[in-house]
């Protein structure tokens, strides 16, 4: 009993701050110095504003990396922590204005560049700012316990705070609050402040915790009535800051699901039919129900087929509020109609499409030779857009197949060369 009493009491001292940590009134020093914003702070969370909304702008993640490095945000959040864990009133207020202070200026810089930019539509870095869950709050919880830990030691750690200024990313959420101003687009402004509240409540939520388990000396004597309505109010603001992510990450969980199940609808509902393939397929929320549309080439399924996956996709995967729609309109291509359908009796249809289409053709023409000079072992190939609404996929039909790396290839190539997001090969010897 007495060795494991021994042991136990050793691990406490290996895990123990107190060796390592610096005088409490340097490390109050520190940290209030940190907290103001002016002057030469102010300025460099100014430029790294214009650096991170540029980073978002062109979908960037290095730039917006560079600057959550150059950022001197956490400075006031992690002040309002050690404030209210120490009681001390007036580093609770210089923190706090300054930390407004700090919100209104990147919010200001940013709005102003993105309402001048010309680059409006929102990228991935943009879009994943809008839609905070419960992990950004342990991200954001523990990102800070690092910060803190790091400003108690005696030798200050600037890996460790580089490393805190990248995880919390207290940056990129401002600036795409300042987007959602600058475009007048309320659901990015308002997403995106809320994911900067939790990343600022709960980095400071971290430092009144480490704090208050150390026994940090307070800064004045209150009794434990007041020190129990400052818990209280904290708890209340972090439990009120917690509800809507939990909701948000039940949603993407239950998306993730949907997805999941989605794809394996695809792989085994169409494996009754091996002349049919999947190039594309969509989710469309309308309302309550669930649009999914899928692009097939190949052989056309009859409707009585469109009938059976539907209800397969109801029955078997569960997903009784989706509703299915196939499109099977590659055979507009003429190329690709002659090669997959031949289809000779719409040959009337295509000459018509073909006046209105003649400089798509030309262009065609040129990419399938450009193509079979870049990649000698194509012997025939054949490319369509296909239109999805609000999006565009490039099909490639090659013969022969080929081997992964050199899809790959192609890919790369042709979305460079169409500006095209989205491009399928697709085998032409399985369709003929």
């Amino acid at each position: 009993m007495r060795s494991i009493l021994l042991r136990i009491r050793r691990l406490l001292e290996r895990l123990s701050l107190l060796p390592e940590m610096d005088d409490p009134e340097m490390i109050l020093k520190a940290i209030a110095r940190d907290v103001t914003f002016r002057g030469i702070n102010l300025w460099i969370l100014i430029t790294a504003t214009v650096v991170a909304s540029v980073g978002l702008n062109v979908n960037s993640t290095a730039v917006i990396i560079g600057a959550m490095l150059i950022s001197p945000l956490m400075g006031p959040i992690i002040g309002v922590g050690v404030s209210l864990a120490i009681y001390d009133v007036a580093l609770f207020r210089k923190s706090l204005r300054n930390l407004i202070v700090a919100v209104v200026f990147s919010l200001t810089t940013s709005a102003i560049y993105f309402a001048l930019s010309p680059l409006k539509e929102p990228g991935s870095e943009l879009i994943a700012r809008t839609t905070p869950t419960i992990w950004d709050v342990v991200i954001a919880f523990f990102g800070g316990l690092s910060g803190i830990i790091a400003a108690l030691g005696r030798e200050k750690r600037t890996n460790v705070i580089a490393g805190v200024a990248i995880a919390t990313a207290l940056m990129p959420p401002l600036c795409t609050a300042g987007y959602g101003i600058g475009t007048l687009q309320g659901r990015f402004f308002l997403g995106a402040l809320y994911l900067f509240f939790i990343n600022a409540v709960f980095i400071s939520a971290s430092a009144y915790t480490t704090l208050q388990i150390i026994r940090f000396p307070n800064k004045e004597f209150v009794d434990k009535a007041y020190q129990l309505r400052i818990r209280r109010l904290f708890l209340g603001i972090a439990i009120a800051t917690l509800l809507p992510s939990l909701y948000v990450a039940y949603t993407v969980v239950q998306d993730a699901f949907e997805e999941t199940r989605v794809q394996k609808f695809l792989e085994e509902g169409f494996s009754p039919y091996p002349f049919t393939s999947v190039v594309e397929h969509k989710r469309v929320k309308l309302g309550d129900s669930v649009l999914l549309r899928i692009v097939l080439v190949g052989e056309p399924l009859s409707k009585q087929q469109v009938e059976t996956l539907y209800a397969l996709l109801h029955r078997t995967y569960k997903l009784p509020h989706y509703r299915l729609e196939v499109i099977q309109g590659l055979e507009k291509g003429e190329l690709i109609r002659k090669e997959f359908f031949r289809l000779t009796d719409s040959l009337q249809a295509l000459r018509e499409q073909i006046a209105a289409y003649k400089h798509q053709e030309v262009e065609k023409n040129r990419l399938k030779e450009e193509m079979r000079a870049l990649f000698s072992n194509i012997q025939a190939a054949g490319i369509e857009r296909i239109d999805l609404g609000d999006d565009t996929v490039v099909v490639v039909l090659v013969k022969p197949y080929l081997p992964a790396a050199d899809q790959s290839r192609v890919i790369t190539w042709l979305q460079t060369r169409l500006n095209a997001r989205e491009v399928r090969v697709v085998d032409y010897e399985k369709h003929n």
